[in-house]
């Protein structure tokens, strides 16, 4: 009985052992200490919250990169809609001298530079329109195609029509007021809506915080929406656009208004440097909790690695030491097992 006691003992320990090597060879293959949270014991709660942070900085980390793509998107367009009112005011200023030959020329140019400005405030990036506000599905500038010859750029070369030596202040007014006229403006409804309220873009960068990122086709850097730097640049474009050496006639009125323009396109380009350094300001601050996130995701990564993965040398060292007791055990087990077996035959 002695000796059936002993196997048997024997057999549970080889059982235990089984049990043991089974959970060691899972964890080397898996480098975890366990596949559910029970399995590791006190540490679990503390596992549980690390995953937690761990999955919501990286949707910090995801938003924010493409937020800083958009910003980045978005900054190159305002960069060609700054170079397009800064060539054309000079071109603007050169005409002044030049005299009635370059006055077609410099229409041609204000044509397709505001063809050009108006096909950029309609960029799309990721599906989704740049300047439209919360409206990403709706073109901000809805007939781009036929920006120069739809209701604004008629109604404002009809204007530009009866200029005559005294009254290019008028004319100059009427412009604004018929870029701003609901029936004549070139932006979408939405934008000369609600859009000309509504909060801009913004991103949440952290628990608490939020950088703003939209950018209106109509509105500028501190939200004016009247004499913004998307009117201004296309109704002084459609200005420009609609000369003919019967103005350049009008002498002094020619001269007041190529000076009026010009300061209209120079009000447009500062203020599209203005709207370029809020959102350069905008996408810093993005790109920086983008690396306090990744940073702390390192730490945290490795605090969870700490409490929930094993050292695969110890675990592999641990696993050959257990193989080698089991197969000890079997040995003498089946040499108590012999022994056993010749003393019942003697």
């Amino acid at each position: 009985m002695s000796t059936i006691s002993t196997i048997g003992s024997m057999a549970l320990e080889q059982a235990s052992m089984r049990a043991r090597m089974d959970v060691i060879s899972r964890q080397v293959s898996t480098g975890q200490r366990g596949v559910v949270h029970g399995d590791l014991g006190l540490d679990a709660r503390r596992a549980i919250d690390l995953k937690a942070e761990i999955a919501k900085r990286e949707v910090f980390t995801q938003a924010a990169g493409r937020a800083v793509a958009r910003a980045d998107a978005t900054q190159t367009v305002l960069g060609r809609l700054h170079d397009l009112a800064s060539s054309v005011s000079a071109e603007a200023l050169r005409a002044r001298t030049l005299g009635a030959v370059s006055v077609e020329s410099l229409a041609d140019i204000a044509r397709a530079a505001m063809e050009e400005a108006a096909a950029l405030l309609n960029t799309r990036h990721g599906g989704e329109y740049l300047f439209s506000g919360s409206d990403v599905s709706a073109p901000p500038v809805p007939d781009a195609a036929n920006i120069t010859t739809g209701p604004m750029a008629t109604a404002i070369a009809a204007s530009v029509a009866t200029l005559d030596p005294t009254n290019a202040a008028t004319v100059l007014a009427d412009t604004q007021a018929i870029a701003t006229d609901p029936a004549t403006t070139p932006f979408s409804a939405f934008l000369e809506g609600d859009g000309t309220t509504e909060a801009r873009r913004a991103l949440q960068v952290a628990d608490g915080e939020r950088v703003a990122i939209g950018v209106f086709a109509n509105r500028d850097s501190a939200d004016e929406v009247a004499a913004s730097w998307g009117r201004d640049l296309l109704r002084s474009l459609a200005t420009l656009a609609a000369v003919t050496p019967a103005q350049f006639d009008a002498g002094d009125g020619w001269q007041d208004l190529l000076q009026g323009t010009v300061d209209s396109l120079n009000g447009a380009a500062t203020g599209l440097a203005a709207e370029q350094g809020k959102l350069g300001a905008a996408s810093a601050r993005i790109d920086a909790a983008r690396e306090r996130h990744d940073d702390m995701l390192v730490a945290l990564r490795t605090q969870l690695g700490d409490v929930a993965e094993v050292d695969l040398a110890q675990v592999s060292a641990e696993l050959a030491q257990v193989k080698e007791r089991l197969e000890a055990s079997y040995t003498v087990t089946t040499m108590v097992s012999r022994l056993s077996l010749a003393s019942m035959l003697r």
